[in-house]
């Protein structure tokens, strides 16, 4: 294998290109806009680039876009190519399959969808960073379509890049990530919200613990936009559970009953 192709050059999409030219693979980048393109090139990030509406035959495309559109270039790809294995990078995987469903078998046994649990609050190919995958866990959601080949394949490349792929079925993967990943995020930009709204400019005064928590508040609306959208319903799910706790622990504190409160801090700490 030595050619891999990476449509979307953000910081997941630039990050896995960096991986991989380091690691000695030819890297193809695809992009909507040009800017990312020649940014990449200039960094030394990829080897040369192709059209995003025209991808050509590789070993492997990571499909780095937003959410919404990356099922109709994970079907691009294996409706225009005969032997490329095509992946995502997608932090929700049941919509995905759902849009795919409707592919011939063949084509689907090329695909596995995949989400690795790294990133940053920041976007860009500008913080791309080398190591982002070392020891992070990486999802991966093969479906009764994918062929072994597919499956050891990516698997293979993701631990050169030093991830630890967990296999997961998309089902599962959703409701996991919406508490995991989607109610932080939730929480943290209400919590930012409150927050500023209530003490003005005295946010200036805030400790490292109201930092850290309120740091994926920076995240981009654009960007999970879709993800929320995708998943909305495990989301609900969590952000409702979450709730129920909050109005309890709300009802502990008024009342001071402090056994009850340590026991929660307990749990949270175990």
């Amino acid at each position: 294998m030595k050619k891999i192709g990476i449509m979307g050059l953000g910081i997941i999409g630039g990050s896995l290109a960096l991986s991989f030219k380091e690691r000695g693979y030819i890297v193809v980048g695809m992009n909507r806009s040009r800017e990312p393109l020649e940014k990449a090139l200039k960094m030394n990030i990829i080897d040369e680039t192709a059209p995003l509406d025209s991808p050509p035959e590789l070993d492997v495309i990571f499909v780095c876009t937003i959410v919404s559109t990356v099922p109709y270039f994970i079907r691009l790809v294996l409706e225009r190519t005969k032997h490329t294995i095509v992946t995502d990078v997608a932090s929700t995987k049941l919509f995905i399959i759902k849009e795919l469903e409707d592919l011939p078998r063949e084509r689907l046994s090329r695909f596995i969808g995949g989400h690795p649990m790294a990133g940053s609050e920041k976007t860009g190919i500008d913080y791309a960073k080398r190591d982002l995958f070392v020891n992070a866990t990486y999802f991966l959601t093969p479906t009764e379509y994918t062929s072994e080949t597919t499956i050891a394949t990516i698997k293979d490349l993701l631990e050169i890049l030093g991830a630890n792929p967990v296999f997961i079925t998309p089902e599962d993967h959703d409701k996991l990530v919406a508490y995991i990943s989607h109610l932080p995020q939730i929480l943290s930009t209400c919590l930012s919200v409150v927050a500023k709204s209530e003490v003005n400019g005295n946010i200036v005064y805030s400790g490292r613990g109201y930092k850290d928590m309120t740091r994926l508040a920076h995240s981009s609306f654009s960007v999970w936009r879709d993800i929320l959208y995708t998943n909305k319903n495990n989301v609900v799910e969590a952000i409702e559970k979450y709730i129920q706790l909050l109005e309890k622990v709300r009802t502990y504190i008024d009342n001071w009953e402090e056994k009850t409160i340590e026991d929660i801090f307990t749990f949270a700490n175990e």
